[in-house]
C-alpha cells in the first residue's frame, strides 16, 4: 500500500489529547492508528486538526471517504451502491465524538445506524446528521436503536415518501429536530408523541399541505417552529394546538393567500412571525390582538400587491420592537401602530406610499431607526417626526421630496445619520438642522440643491452661512449630482470633524485655494470630479490671506486631498500657480498639506493645449489676453495684432506677424506687473527697424523679424534690453563693426538667429565671420549661414579668414622662407648630436653641465651604495691605492662597498656577497690573474652578473688590471660575458672620466627636482654610460696619472678589427646604432643581451 504524505498534527497536541482521553477512559483516535491504517487497508492522511480516511486505499474511487476530528466530529461519505458493501468499511477505535456525519449513505438493512458508528468506535455522540438519497419506504424505528440519547438530529433525503408515525417514538431525549428539505408531503399525527424535550423543529421545504391535528399536543417546550417554504394554504388555530410555548414561527414563501383573524389565537408565547414572500391579497383585523408578547413581525416580499393594512393591524402590542413593512403598501392609517410604544425599528421601505399621517408615529418615543427610502413620498407633514427624540437613523431616500422645512426635523436631536439622497430637493430653510447638532452623516445626492438663496451677486458673503452650518459634528457630507457652485465657509471652518466631502457632478466652474482651506481635525477627502471647473487659482505666497488662528488651530497638522478629474479645464495664465504646485516646481507653505489627484484633468481650451494632460503642459505655455474690454476703443493691442500675457516670466506678447506690414505699429507701453515685451512681426514687408526709444519698443526683450526685407541693421535699431533676436529670412548682406561689437559684449544674454540671409564673404566680413566663430553657442542656426557670393553656397562655419581675405604673397613667402632656414638648422644639430653624441655626454658630465640629461634616477634611490668593488685580495693595494681615493675623494664623491671594510665581521661569506651586490648600484669587477685563480671573487663575478641579468640592466663594470692570459682558459660564465660585453682598462688615459661615467650620476646641488632622471629614459641613460667602457688597444702599465690630470680624453679603439656596438631600443627590441670612431668611420654593432654591450669578437686574446 502505497503511503500518504501530510501535514503531522503537533506531537504536544497529540500527546495532551490522548492523555485527556485516557483520563477519562477513552480512546481517542490518533497517529498510531493513522499509521496502522495506512499500512493494512486504507489511506490515512493526517493534518493539523484532523485525519482523511480513504478506504479501500488503492482505488481511486473509495467506498468511504471518513474524516476524523478526534473529540468533536466524523464525517463519513459514501459512494455504495448497496448497504451490503458496509462491510468494507474498516473497524475502528474513533473514541468519543459530539458529532456524527453520514452523507450520500444508504440505509442498513433492517440494522440501526447505530451500528455504523459502533463499527467505528465511536461513542457518547450528541448529534447525528444522516442526509441520504432516495430513501424509499425502507425507514423503520428500529435505524434509530441505541440512539435514545441523541440531543440533535437531521434526517433528510432527497426523497422520504413515507415516514413510520413510530419513527422517533424512543428519541425522548431529542431537543433538535430538522428534517427539512426531505419532500415528506405529509406526516403522521403521532410523529412526534413522545418528543416532550423538543425546542427547535425545522420541517422547511417539505410539500406539506396541511399539519395534522394535534401534531403538537406534547410539545411543551417547543421554541423554535419553521415552516417555510410548504403549501400552508388553509392554516386555522388549531393547527398550532399544543404550540402555546412557542417563540417564534416561520411562515415565509408559503402561498398563503388569506388568513384566518384568530389564526394565531393559541400562539400566546410568541414573540416572532415571519410572514414573507406569501401572496396576500389582505390581511384580517385584529390579525395579532392575542400576541401581546409579539416583538417583531415581518411582511416583505409579497408575491402580488397588498395596498393598504387594516387599521391598528399593530396597535396596542407593547412588546413590539421591529417592524418590517413592504408589500407595496399605498397607504396606512394614522392608527396602525398606535399605543405599541416601545418600537425600535420600523422599515416602510420600496413601498408606494405618497404621505404619512401625521400621527403616524406620535407614540414611537423609543424609535431609534425609520427607514422610509424607496417610496413616493413627495410631502411629509412638519410634526410627522415631532415625537422621535431618540430617532438616530433617518433614511429618507429615493422619494419625490422638494423641500426641507425649518419644522421637519427640528425635534430629531439625537439624529446620527440622515439619507435624502436621489430625492427631488430644491430648497432648503435656514434653521432646517438646528437642532441635528450630533448628525454625523449626510447624504444628499442626487438632487436639486443649489443654495444660491444663501448667496449674494458677488458670490458669498462672509456673514451668511449655509443650511449646514450647525452640523459642527458632521463627518460625511455628500452633496454629489446636485447644482451647487460656491464652497461655504461653515463647511470648511464649523465642521472640525468633517472626513469626507463629496460635491462631484455640480456646477463648480472656479476653485480658489481658500475654498479648500478646510481646518478639519482629521485627514479629509473632497471630490470635486465631473463639475464644470475652468481654473483653479492659487496665491503667491505673500498675497495669501491671513485667517483667524482660532479657526486654524490645527491647520497644516491634517493632509486635505483633493481630487480634480474630469473637469474642462481652460489652460490659460490664471492656472499658472496651482500648475506649478502640482508639478512640484513650487511648494508654498499654506499648500504643503494639500495633495491633488490630477491624472485625468485635461486640458478644454485654449485649442493649442486642447485634450492634452495638464501636468504635461510647461508653465511657459499658459497665456491670457491682454484686453479683456469688448469695446475696440479700449484695446491696447495695435490693431491687426495679437496681444497675450504670460505671467510665468511676467511677459506681454505682440503678435503682428503675416499682417503685410510696412512698419512697425505703435506698441502699448508695458503694464507695471510685467517685465518683458516680445514682438512678433514675422512674414511682413518691414524694410527697417524704428529706433530704440521709440515709444513701447523700447520694452523689447525678444524680436521676431525673420522673413522681411531688411537690408541692414543699425545699432540704434536695437532696444537695450534685447535677449533673443530673430533676422532669418531678410536680405542682410553683413553686419557693420559697431553693431557685431555691441552683440559681441552682450552676448552672454543674447540668443541670435540669422540665417538664411544673402551673407557676402570678403574682407568686410571678416568680423562677421570672428564673431560667428567665437559666439556660435549663441546662434543656434550657425551651421545654416551661408555664403552667397561663392561659385557654390558655402556654410560659412567652414571657412577661415584667409578663405574669405588671402593674405599678400610676399609675406607668405618670407614666412616660408624662415620656417624652411629653421628646420634645416634643427636638422644638423639633430645629426651633429646622433653622430657625436657619446662624447657630447662625457664632456657634460667631466664638466658637471647639464647633469639633468646624463644622470639617473631614483631607479636606485633605495640602495646603500654606489658600487660594490669585487677584487682579489692580492690587488688589495691597488683597490686602496687607486679606486677607493678616486672615487669616494674625486670631483664626483661615490658610496662604496668594500668587503674589508663594510662587510659584517663572523657572516656567512655567500650571504655578504649576495647582499653587497643588492645594496650597490654597479659592482666593479677588477679583473686579474689574481681574480680568475680566486673561488670567492668568481662568485663574486657571477652574483653581478646573475642580478643584471634579472633586471634587464648593465651593472657589472669590468676592469682589465693586467694581462689576465687566454680568456679560453676561463670558466664559461667569465669567458661568455667578456666575448659578448666591453671593458675598461687601467692606463686608458681617460680611464677615470669613463669609469666616473659608468658610475651613477648625482643631481646637481639645488637642481633635485628638475636633474631627477625621467622614467621614460631610465634605460637609454643606463645603456648610454656604459657604452662608453670600451677596452684600450694596449695593456698600459700598471700606473695610471691621477684622475685629475688626465687630459683631452680619446676613445679607445678595440683590437683587431672594426668594433661593434649596439643598444636597446625602448620598445625592447636590439637594435643597431653607430658609435663615435676616431678614424671617423662608422662602426656597427651586432646585438645587445640584458643590457650588456658586446665587444670585439675579433679582438686577440692576448688583449684579453
Amino acid at each position: 500500500m502505497r503511503a500518504v504524505s501530510g501535514a503531522t498534527p503537533p506531537l504536544l497536541l497529540v500527546v495532551f489529547l490522548q492523555a485527556l482521553n485516557w483520563q477519562l477512559g477513552v480512546a481517542v483516535f490518533g497517529r498510531d492508528e493513522c499509521r496502522d491504517l495506512t499500512i493494512s487497508s486504507c489511506e490515512c492522511a493526517p493534518s493539523l486538526s484532523e485525519y482523511e480516511l480513504n478506504c479501500p486505499g488503492n482505488s481511486y474511487n473509495p467506498k468511504f471517504k471518513i474524516t476524523i476530528r478526534p473529540g468533536y466530529t466524523v464525517q463519513i461519505e459514501c459512494n455504495l451502491t448497496d448497504a451490503s458493501e458496509y462491510k468494507q468499511m474498516p473497524r475502528l477505535n474513533i473514541g468519543s465524538i459530539d458529532m456524527v456525519q453520514i452523507r450520500r449513505c444508504p440505509l442498513p438493512y433492517h440494522t440501526p445506524i447505530a451500528g455504523i458508528m459502533d463499527h467505528l468506535g465511536i461513542n457518547n455522540t450528541k448529534v447525528l446528521i444522516f442526509e441520504g438519497n432516495d430513501l424509499g419506504m425502507n425507514v423503520t424505528r428500529k435505524h434509530l436503536e441505541r440512539l435514545q440519547n441523541l440531543q440533535r438530529l437531521r434526517f433528510a433525503a432527497r426523497r422520504l415518501p413515507y415516514i413510520p408515525e413510530d419513527f422517533l417514538r424512543d428519541m425522548h431525549h431529542l431537543s433538535w429536530l430538522d428534517m427539512r428539505a426531505a419532500n415528506l408531503g405529509e406526516l403522521p399525527a403521532q410523529l412526534l408523541a413522545n418528543m416532550e424535550n423538543l425546542q427547535f423543529l425545522e420541517l422547511g421545504s417539505n410539500n406539506l399541505r396541511q399539519l395534522p391535528r394535534g401534531l403538537f399536543h406534547n410539545l411543551h417546550k417547543l421554541l423554535h417552529l419553521n415552516l417555510w417554504s410548504n403549501q400552508l394554504h388553509n392554516l386555522s388555530k388549531h393547527d398550532f394546538e399544543g404550540a402555546v410555548s412557542v417563540k417564534d414561527v416561520d411562515l415565509h414563501n408559503n402561498g398563503i393567500v388569506e388568513l384566518r383573524p384568530d389564526v394565531f389565537a393559541l400562539l400566546t408565547n410568541v414573540t416572532e412571525i415571519n410572514l414573507n414572500g406569501n401572496s396576500f391579497r389582505s390581511l384580517p383585523e385584529g390579525l395579532f390582538e392575542h400576541n401581546q408578547k409579539l416583538e417583531q413581525v415581518k411582511l416583505q416580499n409579497n408575491r402580488v400587491p397588498l395596498p393598504t393594512l387594516p387599521a391598528r393591524l399593530f396597535a396596542n402590542l407593547p412588546n413590539l420592537r421591529t417592524l418590517y413593512l413592504r408589500c407595496e403598501l399605498e397607504s396606512i392609517s394614522a392608527d396602525l401602530i398606535e399605543n405599541s410604544m416601545n418600537i425600535t425599528d420600523i422599515s416602510l421601505m420600496d413601498n408606494h406610499l405618497t404621505t404619512l399621517p401625521a400621527k403616524l408615529l406620535e407614540h414611537q418615543v423609543k424609535l431609534v431607526n425609520l427607514d422610509l427610502h424607496k417610496n413616493r413620498l413627495s410631502h411629509l407633514p412638519d410634526s410627522i417626526f415631532s415625537h422621535l427624540s431618540q430617532l438616530e437613523n433617518l433614511n429618507l431616500a429615493e422619494n419625490r421630496l422638494t423641500e426641507i422645512s425649518s419644522k421637519l426635523l427640528s425635534k430629531l436631536v439625537n439624529l446620527k445619520t440622515l439619507r435624502m439622497n436621489d430625492n427631488h430637493l430644491v430648497s432648503i430653510q435656514p434653521q432646517a438642522f438646528a437642532a441635528n447638532v450630533l448628525l454625523r452623516q449626510l447624504n444628499m445626492a442626487n438632487n436639486h440643491i443649489n443654495l444660491h438663496e444663501y448667496m449674494t451677486a458677488r458670490g458669498v458673503d462672509a456673514d451668511l452661512s449655509s443650511p449646514f452650518a450647525h452640523l459642527r459634528n458632521l463627518t460625511t457630507l455628500n452633496l454629489r449630482n446636485n447644482s451647487l457652485m460656491v464652497i461655504f465657509s461653515d463647511w470648511k471652518y464649523a465642521m472640525r470633524e468633517l472626513q469626507e466631502i463629496d460635491l462631484s457632478f455640480n456646477n463648480f466652474t472656479w476653485l480658489d485655494y481658500s475654498d479648500l482651506d478646510f481646518v478639519s481635525a482629521y485627514d479629509l477627502n473632497i471630490n470635486m470630479t465631473h463639475n464644470k471647473i475652468i481654473t483653479v487659482h492659487f496665491y503667491k505666497q505673500t498675497d495669501f490671506p491671513a485667517i483667524d488662528q482660532d479657526q486654524r488651530l490645527v491647520h497644516g497638522v491634517k493632509s486635505v486631498r483633493v481630487d480634480l478629474n474630469d473637469n474642462p479645464l481652460v489652460c490659460d495664465c490664471t492656472l499658472l500657480r496651482f500648475l506649478q504646485v502640482v508639478r512640484g516646481d513650487i511648494q508654498p507653505d499654506y499648500a504643503k498639506n494639500l495633495i491633488t489627484y490630477t491624472d485625468r484633468l485635461n486640458c478644454h481650451a485654449p485649442s493649442a493645449l486642447a485634450d492634452r494632460p495638464m501636468r504635461s503642459v510647461h508653465p511657459r505655455e499658459l497665456v491670457c489676453q491682454f484686453d479683456q474690454a469688448e469695446d475696440p476703443a479700449e484695446r491696447r493691442c495695435p490693431r491687426g495684432c495679437d496681444c497675450l500675457v504670460r505671467t510665468f516670466d511676467a511677459t506681454l506678447i505682440i503678435n503682428c506677424s503675416n499682417g503685410e506690414l510696412t512698419k512697425i505699429p505703435k506698441l502699448p507701453r508695458l503694464p507695471q506687473n510685467l517685465r518683458e515685451m516680445e514682438l512678433y512681426v514675422e512674414n511682413n514687408t518691414l524694410l527697417k527697424l524704428p529706433t530704440y526709444n521709440s515709444p513701447g519698443y523700447e520694452n523689447v526683450t525678444s524680436l521676431h523679424v525673420a522673413g522681411n526685407n531688411l537690408t541692414q541693421l543699425e545699432l540704434n535699431q536695437l532696444p537695450r534690453n534685447l535677449k533673443y533676436l530673430d533676422v532669418r529670412r531678410n536680405q542682410l548682406q553683413v553686419l557693420n563693426s559697431t553693431v557685431l561689437g555691441y552683440l559681441n559684449s552682450t552676448m552672454d544674454n543674447v540668443k541670435l538667429r540669422l540665417s538664411q540671409n544673402p551673407w557676402v564673404c570678403n574682407c568686410e566680413a571678416k568680423e562677421l565671420l570672428l564673431f560667428t566663430q567665437k559666439k556660435y553657442e549663441r546662434i543656434p542656426d550657425y551651421t545654416e549661414m551661408f555664403c552667397i557670393d561663392a561659385e557654390m553656397p558655402t556654410p560659412l562655419m567652414e571657412l577661415n579668414i584667409n578663405d574669405i581675405c588671402p593674405r599678400p604673397r610676399s609675406l607668405f613667402i618670407a614666412v616660408i622662407v624662415v620656417i624652411s632656414l629653421a628646420g634645416f638648422l634643427v636638422g644638423i644639430s639633430a645629426a651633429l648630436y646622433y653622430k657625436y653624441q657619446q662624447e657630447i655626454k662625457i664632456w657634460l658630465y667631466a664638466h658637471n653641465l647639464c647633469m639633468w640629461f646624463v644622470t639617473e634616477a631614483e631607479l636606485d634611490k633605495d640602495k646603500k651604495f654606489d658600487a660594490f668593488i669585487s677584487y682579489s685580495h692580492k690587488d688589495q693595494s691597488f683597490v686602496e691605492k687607486h679606486l677607493v681615493p678616486q672615487l669616494e675623494h674625486g670631483p664626483q664623491k661615490f658610496t662604496l662597498c668594500v668587503h674589508v671594510r663594510d662587510w659584517l665581521v663572523g657572516g656567512f661569506i655567500p650571504e655578504n656577497i649576495v647582499r653587497s651586490v643588492a645594496d650597490s648600484r654597479r659592482t666593479i669587477i677588477v679583473l686579474s690573474p689574481n681574480f680568475i685563480k680566486s673561488d670567492w671573487a668568481r662568485m663574486e663575478f657571477r652574483a653581478a652578473h646573475r642580478a643584471a641579468l634579472n633586471e634587464g640592466r648593465s651593472r657589472v663594470i669590468v676592469i682589465i688590471y693586467s694581462d689576465i692570459g687566454d680568456i679560453e682558459q676561463l670558466d664559461d660564465e667569465m669567458k661568455a660575458y667578456l666575448r659578448m660585453n666591453t671593458y675598461l682598462k687601467w692606463g686608458d688615459p681617460w680611464f677615470w672620466d669613463k669609469l666616473r661615467y659608468a658610475l651613477p650620476h648625482r643631481a646637481p646641488i639645488g637642481n633635485a627636482g628638475n636633474g631627477a632622471l625621467i622614467k621614460s629614459a631610465l634605460k637609454g641613460s643606463t645603456d648610454d654610460k656604459l657604452e662608453l667602457i670600451k677596452p684600450s688597444p694596449v695593456t698600459p702599465p700598471l700606473t695610471t696619472p691621477p684622475g685629475d690630470t688626465t687630459k683631452n680624453p680619446l676613445v679607445a679603439q678595440l683590437n683587431g678589427g672594426t668594433p661593434h656596438t649596439a643598444i636597446m631600443i625602448a620598445n625592447g627590441k636590439n637594435g643597431l646604432t653607430n658609435l663615435y670612431a676616431p678614424n671617423g668611420k662608422a662602426h656597427h654593432g651586432n646585438g645587445h643581451i640584458n643590457g650588456a654591450f658586446i665587444i670585439n669578437t675579433n679582438a686577440k686574446q692576448s688583449d684579453v
